[in-house]
């Protein structure tokens, strides 16, 4: 693939940099374009999604210290050292969510907004700038999927990219372009929702229970094809589809009582 779209010099642009830059960018048009029916101002918008990103990477960069902790080295710089060289890669997306969500509940509390109606606005956005992210993890080879004698399938040859070295030159599922796909699709459905929700058919908080509900299936059956690392199995389940279950179900119950309510 293209972990590297060109270097000039000791400068490298990554493809996955590049692309996640580029969904931030397509998410914030999208929340920005749609702020105005909502009801909030771009600017106090802007500081929140500031704080929630940040909060976010590191957070996404934390829960992927703890799941691949041991992997890291033999000894604790060992472990930093190892930590700080690939900081542009290694991120847990759910930690990600969790941490972004947190910083972005209370910077919207604090600055007098309604936390549940600014999410149901920025659920779409999350979901399509996700989607350019997993380009970006086609492009750098991260978060490969598993060897298959499907006719859908993907050869990494670049020893430069992510994919682990035991399958370049193997066909392999193109998890990341599924996921990709499957995060449009969920980004159009939440886009619809959300304009139900603006015109008070669906309440505060259904359009976030919706993405998360989506999401968390999305990727409970995703990790199925995945062929990467996915960290200690409990129950033949890795930690994302674990997460994911306990996700779909707080969601979809969230989702459901707040439709009946409506009713």
């Amino acid at each position: 693939m293209h972990p590297i779209i060109f270097q000039l010099g000791s400068f490298k642009l990554p493809a996955y940099g590049l692309m996640v830059a580029t969904g931030y960018l397509a998410a914030i048009l999208y929340i920005f374009r749609k702020a105005g029916s909502a009801g909030f101002k771009k600017e106090t918008l802007s500081d929140i999604i500031f704080y929630a990103v940040l909060s976010g990477m590191l957070g996404a960069k934390f829960f992927y210290a703890a799941t691949y902790w041991n992997e890291f080295g033999a000894d604790f710089q060992s472990k930093i050292l190892y930590l700080l060289k690939s900081f542009q890669y290694g991120f847990v997306f759910y930690g990600g969510l969790i941490f972004g969500s947190a910083a972005f509940f209370i910077k919207a509390r604090l600055s007098g907004l309604s936390p549940l109606k600014a999410a149901d606005l920025v659920a779409p956005a999350l979901a399509l700038g996700h989607a350019f992210g997993r380009i970006g993890c086609f492009l750098a080879g991260c978060c490969h999927g598993r060897p298959t004698s499907c006719p859908v399938s993907v050869i990494f040859t670049n020893p430069a990219s992510e994919v682990n070295p035991a399958y370049l030159g193997v066909p392999l599922h193109p998890a990341q372009l599924y996921e990709a796909a499957g995060n449009l699709a969920i980004f159009f459905l939440l886009n619809a929702a959300l304009k139900r929700s603006l015109s008070g058919k669906l309440r505060a908080g259904a359009v976030l229970a919706l993405y998360a509900a989506l999401y968390s299936a999305l990727r409970f059956f995703m990790e199925f094809l995945r062929g990467d690392d996915r960290g200690l199995l409990h129950l033949g389940l890795s930690p994302a589809q674990l997460i994911s279950a306990a996700v779909f179900a707080a969601a979809a119950s969230v989702f459901l009582r707040i439709k009946y309510e409506k009713k």
